[in-house]
């Protein structure tokens, strides 16, 4: 779950923005704000149908597949079946390396595996005590020690990865894990073998994620490259409007701008490692193809919400963009009652404890289960529609995934034939990930109940409980996502459209006293600040449109102001700025100002 990009690039602005007139603007100036409308709201039967692609998904389906198979193999030859199920655990390692460069890959990897090694060590320890209390005759209340442990898991997860905008998967397979090990007491495992085993799949998972470079250490880049020029292709050659092409063309240009920084391709807006350069080329050449083909796409609303997570990325600026902030950067801005990241966690926290607590109340003996399905919903912090639209796919999704199981319940799946069902579902579920959400859950429903050894309990029993659980995280996800501080978008925007101005008057402090080459933090941070305005008002446009149209002006009056600066100090990184550049940077920054 570690994030990997560089902390130290900058853009390279080639295309700069008109800039706002730096008198005030009032009545008549008003009219100088570049003309953007206001993005559509998103359309629920789009939403449920949509297929989103990202390229060829196999060859990580089929590492995710074997990181499970090879060890598992090697664990029954030793007769460990048990034991296998927990290196199957740790084998979800290699799914969090999918798709970056090597020189990062690594590191992810390693970060991810501990993390699901020390959860399903705690949550083993959880259990054990949990259940040896059950089973001296304690109450079934007991079940909730193990639901407040994976709840507060899933809550901070859901922070993390909001904060730092990480990718699919997210802290799901952390928390899965470490919610199902509450259960691994009932085999008969000491809590400390758990998280042995559990590091075994974890090796292996680095070892098979790591293995293609040895053959081509350039892969990831040149697939994520090559990616982003197929899915151009298809969105120029596909029936306009091609809205979920147009944003399946942006998700890939924005991974391929990350892979060639992760990789160590790209520096302060340059190439610094020329033998790659063709690269870069590329990716500049594909994305100038990509702003021209989208003149003519309807403005949307629709193509930010058909992935678990929007595209962070503005395609007007079609020069290297500037890299993330640092991770330390990007979790003090979320502490805040309306960060994006905070709001998601509290939805999270609320709805799975009340699905939990409700589920042990029915007598249902699986909290962890109610817990991760929940958090399916919300892990994201999706709009009201997007969400419920992934509530009805969670239901969609858990209803063919139990009965997938039960398949496999009725085959008697034991041994080698348990390890090639954990492989097929692994396989398919890291396929489907982020290809269709509803799809994707056909396939973690059984892997998470076949890795819970309920093969072991009577089929009926798991259909009915399993069932419920899931039909309580949706009513509390979709519940907790419209009125969980139901009004709180309007001030998340607020806050940003703050935190942009901030960042503005921190990079014309910096511009003062040294020159932009060396004010890469503070350009980094305004433009991150800069998108995640975008995104917020974007936001605010699906679920408050009416004060969506009042604050429209606000939001591109910040947009020009701020890519203006970014736009003066790319222009000349060498050399310190004028005191006179510096006062009509101001003065832009000033008038801007006055649309709030």
């Amino acid at each position: 779950m570690s994030d990997s990009r560089p902390e130290d690039e900058s853009s390279h602005e080639t295309a700069p923005r008109e800039p706002v007139p730096h008198t005030a603007p009032r009545n008549t100036e008003r009219a100088n704000v570049e003309t953007e409308p206001l993005p559509a709201r998103p359309r629920a039967w789009q939403l449920l149908t949509a297929f989103h692609s990202t390229g060829p998904r196999w060859p990580g389906s089929l590492r995710a597949a074997l990181a499970l198979t090879i060890p598992g193999l090697i664990a029954l030859t030793f007769g460990l079946e048990n034991e296998m199920l927990l290196i199957a655990a740790g084998g979800f390692t290699v799914i969090y390396g999918e798709g970056h460069p090597f020189r990062a890959r690594w590191r992810i990897m390693l970060t991810a595996g501990l993390l699901i090694a020390a959860g399903a060590t705690t949550g083993a320890f959880v259990g054990t005590f949990v259940w040896q209390n059950i089973d001296a005759g304690g109450s079934h209340w007991w079940l909730m020690l193990a639901a407040v442990y994976t709840s507060l898991i899933a809550t901070g997860g859901g922070f993390i990865q909001n904060a730092l905008r990480l990718n699919p998967p997210g802290s799901f397979f952390i928390v899965m894990v470490s919610g199902g090990s509450t259960v691994v007491a009932r085999l008969g495992l000491n809590p400390v073998e758990v998280g042995a085993w559990a590091l075994v799949g974890v090796a292996s998972g680095v070892i098979i994620g790591m293995a293609p470079a040895l053959l081509n250490a350039r892969r990831p880049q040149e697939q994520a490259v090559g990616t982003l020029e197929k899915a151009v292709a298809d969105f120029e050659n596909a029936p306009q409007p091609a809205v979920a092409k147009n944003h399946q063309a942006k998700t890939a240009l924005a991974n391929a701008w990350a892979s060639l920084a992760d990789a160590g391709v790209l520096r302060d807006g340059r190439v610094i490692d020329h033998r790659q350069e063709d690269l870069v080329r590329r990716t500049t050449a594909a994305h100038h193809r990509l702003v021209n083909a989208s003149v003519m796409l309807p403005n949307d609303g629709t193509v930010e919400e058909l992935t678990d997570t929007p595209n962070y990325i503005d395609l007007s600026r079609t020069s290297i963009p500037h890299a993330r902030p640092t991770i330390a950067y990007r979790l003090y801005r979320s502490m805040h009652p309306y960060s994006h990241a905070s709001l998601t966690a509290g939805r999270i926290l609320v709805a799975t404890l009340l699905a939990s607590t409700v589920g042990i109340a029915f007598g249902l003996d699986r909290p962890d289960w109610a817990i991760v399905s929940a958090l399916l919903i919300l892990q994201w912090g999706p709009d009201r529609v997007p969400g419920t639209i992934r509530g009805l796919h969670r239901l969609v999704g858990s209803v063919a995934g139990i009965g997938l199981f039960a398949v496999f319940h009725l085959l008697q799946v034991e041994g080698v034939t348990l390890l090639l069902a954990l492989a097929v579902c692994q396989f398919f579920a890291e396929f489907f990930v982020v290809r269709n959400y509803a799809f994707a859950v056909i396939f973690t429903t059984p892997l998470a109940l076949l890795m819970g050894n309920s093969i072991a309990d009577p089929l009926g029993d798991v259909v009915v409980s399993r069932s419920l659980e899931v039909a309580l995280s949706i009513i509390f996800g979709i519940l907790l996502l419209w009125v969980w501080f139901a009004n709180s978008e309007p001030r998340h925007h607020a806050r940003l459209v703050q935190r942009s101005f901030d960042a503005m008057g921190s990079l014309l402090g910096a511009l003062m006293v040294t020159s932009p080459a060396d004010a890469l933090t503070e350009r980094r941070d305004l433009q991150y600040e800069l998108l995640s305005e975008r995104r917020a008002a974007h936001s605010l446009a699906n679920n408050h449109p009416e004060l969506a149209k009042k604050r429209w002006e606000t939001h591109l009056a910040v947009q020009m102001a701020g890519y203006g600066l970014l736009d003066s100090a790319a222009a000349h990184p060498g050399r310190p700025m004028t005191p006179e550049e510096i006062v009509v940077l101001a003065g832009r920054v000033r008038a801007a100002a006055e649309y709030r």
